[in-house]
C-alpha cells in the first residue's frame, strides 16, 4: 500500500515507529471500506492521506510509556493536559511533557512534514485537520479520514 506514496513520503511513512505504521495502514483499509459506494470521493486522495496522516510521530519522539501517560493524561484531563505539553525531550518529566505535546501536536507536525517535501496542498490540509472539529463544506475525504482513524 505504501506504493501510493511518493518517495520522500514513503521515508516518511518508514520513519514511524511499527504500532504507527500499523496503525496508519489498518485506517487506510478502513477508510477505502467506507469510501465503498461512495460518490464524489476521490479514494487515491482518501488513502494517501490515510497513510500520511501520523508521520508527525516519527520513530523515537516519543516511548511507549510516555505515549500511553500522554493518552491518560489527555482523556483524565485535557485541557490541563494541553496547556502542560511542551516540545524537548530531556529528563523523565521533559519526555512526558514532550509526548503529550506530540499527542496534541502530530497533525500540525505532520503537515509541516509534507510541505517540507512538496506534498500537494490538499493532502496536507486534510492530514492537518485529522483531529479538529469537523466544519461546513470540509472536503468528504477528511470526513472519512476521522471516521476511519476513530475505528482504529
Amino acid at each position: 500500500m505504501q506504493e501510493k506514496l511518493r518517495e520522500a513520503e514513503q521515508r516518511l511513512f518508514w520513519g514511524m515507529s511499527l504500532p504507527d505504521q500499523r496503525h496508519v495502514l489498518n485506517v487506510a483499509y478502513t477508510a477505502i471500506r467506507l469510501a465503498a459506494g461512495k460518490e464524489n470521493l476521490d479514494v487515491q486522495l482518501l488513502v494517501r492521506c490515510a497513510l500520511l496522516h501520523d508521520v508527525g510521530r516519527q520513530n523515537g519522539d516519543v516511548s511507549t510509556w510516555d505515549k500511553i501517560i500522554a493518552v491518560l493524561l489527555h482523556a483524565a484531563m485535557p485541557k490541563a493536559a494541553m496547556s502542560w505539553a511542551k516540545e524537548g525531550r530531556g529528563g523523565k518529566i521533559d519526555n512526558v511533557r514532550h509526548a503529550v505535546y506530540i499527542y496534541f501536536n502530530h497533525p500540525k507536525r505532520s503537515a509541516i512534514f509534507l510541505r517540507e517535501i512538496g506534498t500537494e496542498s490538499d493532502v496536507i490540509e486534510i492530514v492537518s485537520r485529522h483531529h479538529k472539529a469537523p466544519v461546513k463544506d470540509e472536503p468528504p475525504e477528511l470526513a472519512l479520514l476521522r471516521q476511519a482513524d476513530s475505528l482504529n
